[in-house]
């Protein structure tokens, strides 16, 4: 009997001890988790359009390399997803190996500019092929398009990477669209997710946005805008499976804006100083003028020799230098773009000084944005978008602005 009553006596107090301490392990996860977050609780980097080239002065820090240096400064979080423009992306991995990690992971997004090299899409389908695939992949893309459209979980979030060049058939068979095909491939990932957060990241904006700094407005009418009705749909479906941000690049200008209840994130251009086309075509021409005149040519006949040479960046300047008529520069033929480029050459040199007249004219017409990447972290049921951006002309990087998405 006497035993009887110790068992249950010592039972009594080892369960009392268990509890208390059970109590105290209790108290102290809780008090841990709100030191320290939710388990889930992480960061990432978006930033993307930065065009880095082997070619001097890409390499100084006033270009993307000063960039990624402001990324490791305020934290490269857990990964870099990266909305489009990125070639030659071979060249962006080793920057980004050499100052973030070689085993940094890195999702990056087709844009418009991969489209222009065909090495560029081998190398971008080569990161999401076989055993060296990336991280944490949840679902590849719909047949024709299973390398570069995606979709991964980090934490308690999901991530849905798409291939906005997708026709239905090839990856690289649009101008920047959401075909049914990928809508229903998008329909069927989202379906399938349990996670809390939703992110959904494309190249080209559904509505382009000014700038939030200088105001400047980019692409609008030409990005996924040009296909209302898709787009339409697009927005539908992120609304109806409540996606928590859309990333985009594109437009070369940040913005965080909330369409009809979505969070649109436009996470501008991290090369750093943004443009250095005025000073390698002025370059350009004016060496083939000063060979030209070693060989009787003429000044037109300079010109056309240059723009046959590279159409594609003359066109682009004309446009920058409001010389097209607002013609978008994909959509300026060959014939017009010359004729403008000659006349233009031809009035400034009258006026003595044609480099002066050349930039003069640029920069009146075209307003530089500030390099940009954005910082996301997640902690408990908040996300918080901190905005990084430089001066435009290649200097330091300080956060701006901070939005909580809710």
């Amino acid at each position: 009997m006497r035993y009887l009553f110790f068992r249950k006596y010592t039972l009594r107090k080892i369960n009392k001890y268990v509890l208390i301490l059970l109590l105290i392990l209790t108290c102290f996860n809780s008090c841990t988790l709100k030191q320290n977050g939710s388990k889930d609780d992480f960061t990432f980097i978006v930033a993307a359009d930065w065009r880095y080239t082997t070619t001097e002065p890409y390499h100084s820090t006033e270009y993307f390399l000063g960039a990624l240096e402001a990324i490791a400064d305020v934290g490269k979080g857990a990964f870099m997803l990266s909305p489009g423009d990125v070639e030659p992306p071979s060249q962006s991995r080793a920057l980004i190996s050499q100052v973030l990690g070689a085993d940094y992971p890195w999702y990056a997004v087709v844009g418009n500019h991969e489209l222009e090299d065909p090495t560029y899409m081998d190398y971008l389908r080569q990161l999401n092929r076989g055993e060296k695939s990336l991280p944490n992949i949840v679902r590849k893309g719909p047949p024709g398009c299973e390398e570069t459209t995606f979709s991964f979980d980090y934490g308690d979030c999901h991530f849905v990477v798409l291939n906005q060049y997708f026709n239905g058939e090839s990856d690289m068979g649009t101008d920047g669209d959401v075909v049914p095909e990928l809508l229903a491939w998008l329909d069927k990932d989202l379906a399938a997710n349990r996670k809390k957060f939703v992110f959904v990241a494309g190249h080209e904006p559904l509505l382009p946005i000014p700038d939030m700094h200088n105001g400047r407005l980019r692409k609008r009418g030409t990005a996924l805008d040009k296909y209302p009705d898709n787009a339409f749909n697009f927005y539908q479906l992120l609304m109806k499976y409540g996606v928590n941000a859309y990333f985009n690049g594109h437009t070369h200008n940040a913005s965080i804006a909330r369409i009809n209840g979505l969070w649109q994130v436009d996470i501008g251009h991290a090369r750093g100083i943004e443009d250095l086309y005025p000073e390698m075509i002025f370059q350009g021409i004016s060496s083939i003028f000063t060979n030209g005149k070693e060989t009787g040519m003429t000044r037109d006949q300079a010109v056309q020799k240059y723009f046959w040479k590279q159409p594609y960046a003359i066109k682009k300047v004309l446009d920058y230098l409001e010389l097209t008529n607002n013609v978008y520069y994909k959509e300026l033929a060959d014939e017009p773009a010359l004729k403008a480029l000659k006349f233009f050459f031809a009035k400034a040199e009258k006026m003595g000084d044609v480099r002066s007249e050349f930039f003069r004219t640029y920069w009146n017409n075209w307003d530089l944005s500030r390099s940009t990447f954005m910082k996301i972290r997640i902690k408990g049921n908040n996300i918080f978008v901190d905005v990084y951006r430089n001066d435009a002309k290649g200097g330091p990087y300080s956060l701006v602005y901070t939005e909580k998405l809710q």
